[in-house]
């Protein structure tokens, strides 16, 4: 799933397990947001395709993350098209649009 060869992921990073990558994504927001980013993504991506309050609200607190990464990287205008292309794919789970709105997604 994820691994050192993606662009902009420190070396550091290639032999950590997925758990270890969101937590090395979490710790990196300020000092490595678009290695971050890369990480929120490709998680949310593998969560799209579950359904559940729970993997929604990961979902929600993933997209919160990747949030602050675009504030670090001065790229809004991208994360307000990438939620408006997320909502459109995802409008027929009505509880994921729930959480989205009520964490201001």
């Amino acid at each position: 799933m994820l691994n050192g060869r993606h662009a902009g992921i420190p070396a550091a990073w290639a032999t950590a397990s997925e758990r270890q990558w969101l937590r090395l994504a979490d710790a990196s927001v300020d000092s490595h947001p678009a290695a971050a980013l890369a990480v929120y993504r490709t998680t949310i991506g593998a969560l799209k395709v579950h359904t559940g309050d729970d993997n929604y609200r990961r979902i929600a607190s993933l997209l919160l993350s990747a949030q602050a990464c675009h504030r670090a990287l001065g790229t809004a205008d991208e994360f307000r098209r990438y939620m408006a292309a997320l909502r459109t794919e995802q409008k027929r789970k009505r509880n994921l649009m729930k959480i989205l709105d009520q964490n201001g997604l």
